[in-house]
């Protein structure tokens, strides 16, 4: 299956990690280099419970 995530933040480079390890064709899109974006500022609102 092909896959595109839009943003190569934490979240978005991880799914994409799990996705490709589970046998999808990923591919993902970022405006500036993937991991210096607003990560930063949304992993306070990321919860796992």
């Amino acid at each position: 299956m092909k896959t595109v995530i839009i943003g190569g933040g934490v979240v978005g480079l991880t799914s994409a990690y799990e996705l490709a390890l589970s046998g999808h064709d990923v591919g993902v899109i970022e405006t500036a280099r993937c991991g210096a974006g607003a990560s930063h500022g949304n992993a306070a609102g990321l919860r796992i419970n």
